[in-house]
């Protein structure tokens, strides 16, 4: 029973660090420094805890397994609580026929920026609209966008800040 206790743990605590890490990675990545060393603080002493549990028996196939399940199972928690908070913001940009529903005025109406751009696709005239929103509203956006005009192309990227400070 102590065993199964142990690894439990083990398991528990690598769940926490792990998702932890996953989560500060993504912040690093959207350039969120101070919230990232904060996770990381947490994280790494969680981490150190973990692995005392696990060299107390370096050898025990099932305390080494908790390790490792705990490991997987963060990073897949780690990823949904990611997409819960949504931090950031995401491109989406559109293409549609030219003739055809202006999404524009709409988006603008609800707060959103667009940048509206001319181009000549493969079967004529179209529009390019360019959106940076919140990541949290994306859902909102392609709905509206959808409502608007069904028939558009859609592509959609992460959107990373760059300092242009010197």
């Amino acid at each position: 029973m102590e065993l199964f206790f142990s690894a439990l743990i083990i398991f528990c605590l690598r769940l926490a660090d792990q998702s932890l890490g996953t989560m500060r990675n993504l912040l690093v990545n959207k350039n969120k420094p101070l919230p990232a060393a904060l996770i990381g603080l947490i994280e790494s002493a969680i981490w150190v805890l973990a692995v005392s549990e696990v060299i107390k028996d370096i050898y025990d196939p099932f305390l080494i397994g908790a390790y490792a399940f705990g490991f997987a199972a963060g990073t897949i928690i780690g990823s949904y609580i990611e997409n819960i908070l949504a931090v950031g913001n995401v491109v989406i940009r559109v293409f549609c026929p030219a003739d055809s529903p202006s999404i524009a005025n709409t988006l603008r109406e609800y707060g959103y920026g667009v940048t509206v751009l001319n181009g000549e696709g493969r079967d004529g005239a179209v529009n390019i609209y360019w959106c940076v929103v919140p990541r949290r509203k994306e859902k909102e956006v392609l709905s509206l966008i959808s409502e608007i005009n069904p028939n558009t192309y859609i592509t959609k990227d992460a959107s990373y800040p760059i300092s242009m400070s010197k």
